[in-house]
């Protein structure tokens, strides 16, 4: 087990931000707020070339990682585009080419992984009416039929489903939950954007009436254990881009406090500004302990993966959260304006708490396996 990064690893860093940097900077961003789209397929596609699609995806399908710990590898890039607050559903599509990479038929893997692989197609997870990751809160249901299944329902705040070409579907049947693969195309799928807190990512509702699904759609593993992996990789991927985000906001940060003057110094000789930011820099390091040894137990199938995956998202959540907040505090005034890019990080990370289970929901998580165990 390799508990550092190694130089694949960090030569993949630095391509990817010196790509990030000059293809989709942060400012970049700015004019496409209050857009409809944010996303850039061709910039999408170019990314796949440099892994953010294929970690997880097995050779024989167009896949690679640069190591053999594919989710180690895709934690380096999550943290880079979390640096960057990419646009770019870079969660739910590796989400679904891990689903089908451990828990497709060969037919949905063959039809499927490569072009996700190559990033000419996008994926989207639709787990729940109310855009958590409880299952009870699933409002899809599929009624079975000679010719497969009849989807209807709603899926809300699925993040990338305006762009989405395939779908990653959890609907309930008489007989129990399923997961089916649907076409985004398909006839009776109406996808509405949805407002959101998070200005620099897309999310949307997904409606189903009366969408038939063929027999081959359906992903025939354990349902709950498809989930409960999908949730893990979910969180992990999460996690990797609030470190990313927050590193950059605390150096920023720094930086800002280091060119700012009252009573004739800078206010980062402030001994109570020091100690602020010391505190910071403990939250930060935490965060990015807990993320990549998430990462790791979850990659080599350790025993405590499971908890190791509910400690980094109950305290990278929180982590992430408290950090922005320092932020806009230390920045004083400027802090609370549009024109500073702090807000976007506070969006980001209130937005990342509800998704992919919050904190509170992690923690529960987390007692459960404790008591099991």
């Amino acid at each position: 087990m390799q508990f550092a990064f190694g130089e694949e690893q960090d030569l993949l860093r630095s391509t990817t931000r010196r790509f990030l940097e000059r293809t989709q900077p942060l400012g970049a961003l700015r004019p496409l707020l209050e857009a409809p789209e944010v996303f850039d397929r061709q910039v999408w596609r170019h990314g796949a070339e440099l892994g953010w699609t294929s970690m997880l995806v097995p050779p024989e399908h167009e896949g690679g990682s640069v190591t053999d710990q594919g989710l180690v590898d895709l934690v380096v890039l999550g943290e880079e585009l979390g640096r960057a607050l990419n646009p770019g559903p870079f969660v739910p599509t590796n989400v679904v080419a891990d689903a089908l990479s451990t828990a497709g038929s060969e037919d949905q893997r063959r039809a499927h992984l490569a072009p996700l692989a190559r990033g000419e197609a996008v994926a989207a997870w639709c787990v729940s009416g109310d855009g958590s990751v409880d299952p009870d809160e699933c409002a899809v249901t599929a009624r079975r039929g000679n010719d497969g299944y009849v989807l209807d329902g709603v899926a809300r705040f699925v993040h990338g489903a305006t762009v989405a070409d395939l779908l990653l579907v959890l609907a309930t049947t008489g007989d129990g939950p399923v997961h089916l693969l649907v076409p985004a195309s398909a006839a009776g799928i109406d996808v509405r954007a949805q407002a959101c807190l998070d200005l620099t990512r897309r999310f949307g509702e997904v409606r189903f009436t009366r969408v038939a699904v063929a027999p081959s759609g359906l992903v025939p593993a354990d349902v709950n254990s498809v989930l409960d992996r999908a949730v893990d990789v979910a969180t992990v991927l999460q996690a990797a881009e609030a470190v990313g985000a927050a590193d950059r906001l605390f150096h920023d940060t720094v930086g800002y406090l280091g060119d700012r003057r009252q009573f004739g110094r800078t206010i980062a000789s402030f001994q109570a500004i020091k100690h602020r930011l010391a505190d910071l820099l403990v939250v930060l390091e935490g965060m990015r302990a807990a993320t990549h040894y998430a990462a790791l137990a979850l990659c080599e199938g350790m025993e405590d993966a499971p908890a190791a995956v509910s400690a980094a998202g109950a305290f990278v959540g929180d982590g992430f959260a408290h950090l922005c907040g320092e932020a806009v505090q230390l920045h004083g005034g400027i802090g609370f304006t549009w024109e500073h890019d702090v807000h976007l990080f506070v969006r980001r990370a209130v937005t990342s708490q509800k998704l992919y289970g919050d904190p509170g929901w992690h923690r529960e998580r987390l007692c459960a396996w404790a008591e099991a165990s």
